[in-house]
């Protein structure tokens, strides 16, 4: 063979192998390339028993990291089992979540396709809701509640008993309530809650109700009337048939005439919501039903009460308690002591505050500086405080253009309340009347922390003596004709008395001339000075209290 086709073939087996080996590697390439690119990605698919199923590759790769990040930020742990994913903690049905996680692969792969994938997924908790707000089954059947999605768990509260959570091992539509729609309980009204997950939290309940098919209609009354509410109670009507059938446009008529609005949260459903103060303290309320029906039919009221055909409906509202009143009346100025909150008050509203009367607040009561020592033994004296808050409470009556009778009246709660909402506090401040029998007999006024002024006086001589003891003055009058019988049974009638502040029958404070002062003179009032007198009458109002003491 000659030499140059030896070279020829040689060099065409070269060509070969290179072209083949090139081949090779582009297919190799080529099949990497195809490797990277049809690679499958981790996807997340909602749906489940729970939360969502996360799919990776079978082989080569795990899930090393997961989180649950809620709309309001906070970070969850995420368990991830067999591509299920379930949140560590308790999420609210219908909670929109994004969920974190991080692919990790093998590091034979991880060179080709990347050593991590970071996924995210917006997901949102299953619901589920009662289908139905008003039920009619058959009288006889079981009461069944229907529910928009399967659930997993039920909570049930019947009436007014305690709550129920019922979990079931497969998921269910429609739930029993294990109650008969017959005999005097047919009717009833119970509040439902249901989650299609067993690791979510069960939202807000959902009152439902049930009526049997009745020839007459059927209402439900929350609170049950004839009881004790306080006055921003809402009243809750649920009747069996739609409220335009039987009242048409008309509403329910209160009274007293309470401050308030009806709300139609459904179309059996009315909801009066008072306002303001809401309804009066110490009152009874009565509700009439204006309703559209035919003689021969009659109303079925349940709730609280026997079933009956009544047409108006009432409930009792306490009147505020005697610790609140002193609270009120510290806080305005009308007591010799200051009432602190043990805890910051919340922001002041009236519905607040006729609740508060109610239920008062904690708190502890500090006296004034300098308070007299008399005045504090009548207020440590159980018999004593009354008088001392009834002076109080006449003064309180007295600056607002009321009676003076001195008594926790409905009236009285009505305008205190209304004055401790406008912080409206007493013009005159707190004066305290101290008189001495011990001569030389005395007078000693004190105000606001200090005593103003201290003059000596003339008390009753023996047969009309000064009534000894604590009194509030009831008559404030600048001048007056006093008359009556002397000792040897002479008439008298002195007119122009100046300065009267009478405090116990015709006993008063008041100015009068006499030749001298400090012992027993007058027919029972207590005389001072003229100009002492006058000193003196600014500070006294009605309900300032008068001690007299040997």
């Amino acid at each position: 063979m000659a030499p140059v086709e030896a070279k020829g073939r040689a060099r065409s087996r070269l060509a070969l192998t290179l072209a083949l080996s090139g081949l090779v590697l582009c297919l190799i390439t080529a099949g990497l390339c195809s490797v990277r690119i049809l690679w499958p990605q981790a996807r997340v698919q909602a749906g489940g028993s729970g939360l969502a199923r996360v799919e990776i590759a079978p082989f080569g790769e795990r899930i090393g990291t997961s989180a649950l990040v809620l709309r309001s930020g906070r970070w969850i742990k995420a368990s991830i089992r067999s591509g299920i994913v379930r949140p560590a903690d308790e999420l609210a049905a219908g909670s929109r979540v994004t969920l974190e996680l991080t692919v990790r692969r093998a590091g034979w792969l991880g060179w080709l396709v990347g050593s991590t994938e970071h996924v995210q997924s917006d997901l949102e908790t299953p619901a589920a809701h009662p289908s139905a707000r008003f039920l009619y089954p058959s009288a006889g059947d079981v009461v069944n509640v229907a529910f928009s999605a399967p659930v997993a768990a039920v909570s049930v509260r019947l009436g007014s008993g305690s709550r129920q959570v019922l979990r079931f091992a497969r998921l269910r539509r429609v739930v029993p309530l294990g109650i008969l729609a017959s005999g005097e309980t047919s009717a009833g009204t119970a509040l439902i809650s249901g989650t299609p997950r067993l690791w979510e939290r069960l939202p807000a309940p959902v009152r439902v109700s049930w009526f049997p098919a009745a020839p007459a209609p059927e209402l439900f009354v929350r609170p049950a009337p004839r009881t004790t509410i306080t006055p921003t109670t809402p009243l809750v009507l649920t009747f069996s048939r739609p409220i335009s059938s039987l009242l048409g446009a008309r509403r329910p008529a209160l009274w007293p005439r309470t401050p308030g609005t009806w709300n139609e949260p459904n179309s059996h459903t009315l909801v009066f919501q008072p306002t303001g103060f809401g309804f009066e303290l110490g009152s009874h309320v009565r509700l009439l039903l204006h309703l559209r029906l035919r003689p021969k039919d009659a109303l079925r009221v349940i709730s609280g009460v026997d079933p009956s055909s009544e047409r108006t409906l009432w409930w009792r509202i306490p009147t505020g308690s005697g610790r609140r009143l002193v609270q009120l009346l510290a806080q305005l100025d009308y007591l010799p002591l200051d009432w602190l909150a043990s805890e910051r008050a919340p922001p002041q509203s009236a519905g607040a505050d006729a609740d508060a009367a109610l239920a008062p607040p904690a708190g502890s009561f500090l006296w004034r500086a300098r308070a007299p020592e008399a005045l504090r033994q009548l207020w440590s004296s159980p018999a004593e405080r009354q008088v001392v808050l009834r002076g109080a409470i006449m003064s309180f009556e007295s600056v607002h253009g009321m009676s003076t009778n001195g008594l926790p009246s409905r009236a009285l709660w009505r305008v205190l309340l209304r004055a401790e909402l406008r912080h409206k506090t007493s013009p005159y401040g707190y004066s305290y009347v101290f008189v001495s029998e011990s001569l030389p007999e005395t007078l000693t006024l004190w105000h606001g922390g200090r005593v103003v002024l201290r003059t000596p006086v003339n008390t009753g001589i023996p047969g009309r003596d000064t009534a000894l003891g604590t009194y509030p003055v009831y008559l404030h009058l600048s001048s007056t004709t006093m008359s009556g019988t002397n000792p040897d049974g002479t008439h008298y009638s002195d007119p122009d008395v100046p300065w009267v502040n009478y405090f116990y029958g015709g006993d008063a404070v008041h100015g009068f001339i006499r030749p001298g002062y400090g012992y027993p003179q007058s027919l029972g009032c207590v005389e001072a000075p003229i100009p002492a007198a006058a000193a003196i009458w600014p500070y006294i109002q009605v309900g300032t209290l008068v001690t007299v003491a040997v």
